[in-house]
């Protein structure tokens, strides 16, 4: 049962650096999609090195998240995916040097604590 507990916990990791590493990828770009060319339009958006190592590792995230889903509880496992907006925003500010509000700040608060009493429960 341990393992999977790692398992969910490497998936929430691999879906947090997917998310960062598909953010950089899509900062510098300028998305426009027109309906007459919506296939060449996507395809070119998504034919980037950084987006398809991030789309890599949200993947990964979500083939290890069914593997944990065999073993662990949804009741235990769901809201423990809930560390990825916190892992997101804590990089958000010090990678992107993002502006977090304290009402933000607040908010991934409650958050952890949430996660704190579902983990010792």
């Amino acid at each position: 049962m341990v393992i999977y507990k790692i398992l969910l916990f490497v998936a929430i990791i691999c879906a947090v650096v997917g998310q960062l590493i598909l953010k950089k990828g899509m900062g510098k770009r300028e998305v426009s999609i027109r309906l007459k060319s919506v296939f060449r339009d996507v395809f070119r958006l998504y034919w980037d090195a950084l987006i398809i190592v991030g789309l890599f590792f949200y993947c990964l995230s979500a083939l290890l998240w069914l593997v944990a889903l065999s073993k662990v509880d949804l009741s235990y496992g769901y809201p423990l995916v809930s560390v990825n907006y916190v892992l997101v925003a804590l990089a958000s500010k010090f990678i992107f040097k993002e502006r977090i509000s304290y009402k933000r700040w607040l908010s991934i608060l409650v958050i952890v604590l949430g996660v704190v009493v579902l983990a010792i429960s």
